[in-house]
């Protein structure tokens, strides 16, 4: 078994990524926050492009989650979660891109908001729901899950949307708004989190964002 560090914060959607396909694959790994801060000089001489998620496999730092993922697969094969057909791995890739700068990016736009006084403005938040919602919508023609996206089991591209799907609703909730999720898309979600190590990865995520929004209230 190789040693595996993982570092991150645990409000992010891509280090839930990560760390939700190291439980899938049963590898021990040590989870850790980068010292001084991610983007740190300290962190860099770790990983050196001082961001999160990142890795350091028995000595040897990556960085990028898709990167990190495909590498997990390779030194650890089972249970298989990028297909063998290459066009089915394409469209995995494919949608593990298209969450990464579609809709965690529409998710993204939140966090700033959170830290306003949003009750003042609120335009930036219905911009902001409003581009997550467009996104959902795409992702809604692009898939037909039964219950997975490739069939009876998961794949990576199934494992990345419930963390970001359910960072997306708490900070609509925060600032009193709700996102229309696409029923498919919305069905296919809590199959998903029926999965233990998504399971695992949405409570860490929420306990997170709780503790993260809470600090901006007023």
């Amino acid at each position: 078994m190789p040693d595996i560090k993982l570092y991150g914060v645990t409000v992010s959607a891509f280090v839930a990524k990560v760390r939700i396909v190291l439980d899938m694959k049963g590898l021990a790994y040590e989870e850790l926050t980068p010292p001084d801060g991610y983007g740190s000089p300290t962190y860099r001489t770790i990983v050196p492009a001082g961001s999160v998620p990142g890795v350091v496999i028995d000595g040897k730092p990556v960085s990028d989650s898709n990167a990190i993922i495909e590498l997990l697969e390779a030194l650890a094969p089972e249970p298989r979660l990028m297909p063998e057909d290459p066009f089915k791995a394409a469209k995995v890739r494919s949608l593990l891109g298209f969450h990464d700068t579609r809709v965690e990016a529409a998710a993204r736009t939140l966090f700033p908001v959170i830290k306003s006084d949003w009750r003042a403005n609120s335009g930036p938040i219905d911009t902001g729901i409003a581009g997550i919602e467009a996104a959902l919508e795409r992702l809604d023609t692009m898939v037909a899950p039964s219950p997975f996206i490739l069939g009876k089991t998961p794949c990576f591209a199934d494992l990345a949307y419930p963390v970001t799907l359910q960072m997306a609703e708490i900070m609509a909730a925060e600032m009193e708004r709700e996102i229309t999720v696409p029923d498919r898309i919305n069905t296919w979600r809590i199959e998903t989190a029926k999965l233990d190590s998504v399971a695992r990865s949405l409570i860490i995520a929420r306990n997170a964002m709780e503790g993260w929004m809470a600090s901006f209230r007023v």
